[in-house]
């Protein structure tokens, strides 16, 4: 009898392992494929588990049939933890900081004091103007001079700000909330730098197909700003509102963009929901790379926010045109 209940538990186990990873490679046309690619990382424990009951069992067919797909499932979260990757290349160093204000209510002190030790540049969301006042009060524009900003109510606002010269700026319509893009000088890079300032529409508490909508059509501007930086880097930061485990925020790296976090062996970098009393669970906020690399990646904290913040170090190559001897 306890043979037969350790079996069954092993495939409940089984089960929802195998629903976790089928759900990576899903469209995300509903919640339940939406929780379940969310929660894949947490379901590989489950495969183990299953693993695990199926030998305490001795149900060695249920063995085989297991073990594979706890591979597979550690396979597909490993890169994750590996890293970083080694550039090889003459570049400078960085600091790119996202952070999700949460209705504008972080505390712009705090978000100063954060930014000035780990952003060269930062990219805030939900900025509300009351938000860009405070942040200003706060002395956000004496440590970053140069910025663009459009703050809105709610959560339609969004800004950039760089210790850097903004060579020029323009706005990114097309989808439920603005975007931006700025293209900046750093010293001792040939080619300006892109930065886009994102902020993907949300799939919960409103209908699912605009945030289907949104990435769906993000493609398209990742291509485009790709495009006109020729050979300069891109670096895209933002709430995408979206994990690496939904197939749809994948697809923007098949335009040959690269995940901060996943390119710094950073792992899972969780940032909502972020709460005082506990860690958040999923990491929607991200900084994609393109002709660049990402050396670290972690989470910070913006008491106030429901998110945590995004730091990353972008290596950003001297003259990516030049031919430099394989390290």
């Amino acid at each position: 009898m306890i043979r037969l209940f350790v079996t069954v538990l092993g495939l409940l186990a089984l089960a929802v392992g195998a629903a976790g990873l089928v759900a990576r490679y899903l469209p995300v046309t509903n919640d339940v494929v939406l929780v379940v690619a969310a929660a894949a990382p947490y379901l590989t424990v489950a495969s183990l588990i299953a693993l695990f009951m199926f030998v305490i069992a001795r149900r060695w067919v249920l063995t085989i049939v297991a073990a594979p797909l706890c591979v597979v499932m550690i396979a597909v979260q490993l890169p994750r933890f590996i890293g970083p990757e080694k550039v090889g290349v003459p570049s400078v160093a960085v600091r790119v900081v996202t952070a999700n204000l949460g209705f504008g209510s972080a505390d712009p002190r705090a978000v100063t004091e954060m930014a000035s030790t780990t952003a060269d540049v930062l990219v805030i969301q939900e900025l509300t103007p009351e938000a860009a006042t405070g942040l200003s009060s706060a002395g956000l524009d004496a440590t970053f001079p140069y910025r663009v900003l459009n703050p809105g109510a709610s959560s339609s606002g969004i800004g950039v700000w760089s210790r850097y010269p903004i060579i020029d700026s323009a706005r990114i319509d097309g989808y439920q909330m603005p975007m931006l893009r700025a293209r900046i000088q750093i010293p001792g890079v040939m080619f300006p730098t892109s930065v886009v300032a994102v902020h993907l529409a949300a799939p919960w508490v409103q209908s699912l197909h605009y945030f289907r909508d949104d990435l769906a059509h993000f493609p398209v501007t990742l291509r485009e700003v790709s495009r006109e930086a020729g050979s300069g880097a891109v670096i895209v930061a933002g709430d995408f509102n979206s994990t690496l485990d939904m197939q749809p925020f994948r697809k923007l790296l098949a335009e040959g963009y690269r995940d901060a976090g996943e390119q710094a062996g950073a792992g899972l970098t969780l940032t909502y929901p972020s709460k005082s009393w506990r860690r958040p669970v999923v990491g929607i906020d991200h900084v994609l790379v393109y002709n660049c690399s990402a050396s670290t990646a972690q989470t910070v904290a913006l008491p106030g926010s429901d998110h945590r913040g995004l730091a990353t170090v972008i290596d950003v190559p001297v003259d990516p045109t030049a031919s430099y001897p394989v390290v």
